[in-house]
């Protein structure tokens, strides 16, 4: 693991002076907040404890026989936007957590597979409440994507003026192309004593894949770190309109004040 990110980054020690443009293509489509993103994690950090996915699915606790949800998989995602109107879930193929974002409020809910077809749970089945939407927490500490690692990329392309206090500060250092046709862009990052080199691939002007590798020393001095690859199955700029929406069936239960 060491000497593949050493050798990952060591690479990228001389940036060179070109000038990137493919990725601005979806740095406009972020910004615009048109789109809709598919993807997955193919290396997610490793998992702790269980006992997050227990609390995750909404029940107090889990049946042995349902004890796929507990499985080390790879997380996929799903993220979509109309302006202001803005649906997020990631999970895998049995269970999400899910947000749908709009007029001002958060609804958070999770849906999970059974009998091959999707039940829901929010404050109860098929039943929601709605928060007011945390603005400070999206100033703060940037817009999420999904999971932490997509959402990390795709902060990183956002313009200074859209990224929160805590996202890091990257320059683009190269571009090529690969002997399999795939097109790349490289940027870098050296803040908070972390490095982090962070590639991502094109087919034609298709964003299809990113891959990082960071690395830090640890407070023995000894080089620590990690690598991440994200495929990317969709990264389009029309909106799926159909998640834009509270699942058929899920009932809203807010209780707001009348003006």
């Amino acid at each position: 693991m060491k000497k593949f990110l050493i050798a990952v980054l060591l690479i990228f020690l001389f940036p060179l002076e070109v000038s990137a443009a493919k990725i601005d293509i979806y740095r406009e489509i972020l910004l615009r907040n048109s789109y809709t993103i598919r993807y997955e994690n193919l290396t997610p950090p490793p998992r702790v404890t269980n006992r997050d996915k227990v609390e995750l699915y909404g029940k107090s606790g889990l049946a042995v026989e349902e004890n796929d949800y507990l499985t080390y998989k790879s997380p996929i995602g799903v993220v979509t936007a109309d302006g202001q109107t803005r649906y997020e879930e990631v999970g895998d193929e049995n269970f999400m957590l899910c947000r749908l974002s709009k007029d001002g409020e958060d609804f958070f809910f999770s849906k999970y597979k059974k009998k091959d077809r999707w039940e829901y749970f929010g404050t109860k089945k098929n039943r929601v409440v709605a928060n007011e939407k945390n603005y400070l927490a999206e100033i703060l500490e940037g817009k999420s994507y999904g999971d932490a690692d997509m959402s990390h990329f795709l902060n990183a392309i956002l313009p200074n003026t859209e990224k929160s206090a805590q996202n890091s500060n990257y320059r683009f250092i190269a571009q090529g192309k690969l002997a399999n046709g795939l097109f790349y862009e490289d940027y870098r990052s050296d803040d908070n004593g972390v490095t982090e080199v962070v590639r991502y691939y094109f087919a034609g002007n298709n964003l299809v894949k990113i891959a990082a590798a960071s690395y830090h020393k640890d407070s023995s001095g000894k080089i620590d770190g990690r690598k991440c690859i994200i495929k990317i199955q969709e990264f389009s700029s029309t909106p799926d309109k159909s998640l834009l929406k509270l699942p058929e069936g899920v009932k809203d239960e807010t209780k707001r004040k009348k003006n």
